[in-house]
């Protein structure tokens, strides 16, 4: 089954700011294996947003296939971020 991260965030959003180093790096090192989307909430035309009933940002977000597995919102460290999207 296909897994997908999602990444909520905004521009103004200091915590986002911190985290976006973070998710890189980590996209990065899993580009082969997780496919990654990052949706700005305030150009989020899709309404992924509100589909996924995203409250606060930065939110995470896992899906395998169509089906949300987990979700976290706030930021996390690399180690906790590649935790949560391979366990």
């Amino acid at each position: 089954m296909e897994k997908t991260v999602i990444k909520f965030y905004a521009n103004w959003c200091g915590p986002c700011k911190i985290y976006g180093p973070t998710f890189e790096r980590v996209k990065q090192d899993l580009k082969d294996v997780v496919n990654f989307v990052e949706v700005n909430v305030e150009e989020d035309e899709k309404n992924l947003s509100g589909q996924y009933k995203v409250k606060g940002i930065p939110m995470t977000i896992l899906l395998e296939g169509d089906e949300v597995k987990k979700s976290h919102s706030g930021r996390m460290n690399e180690e906790q971020l590649k935790q949560f999207i391979l366990n």
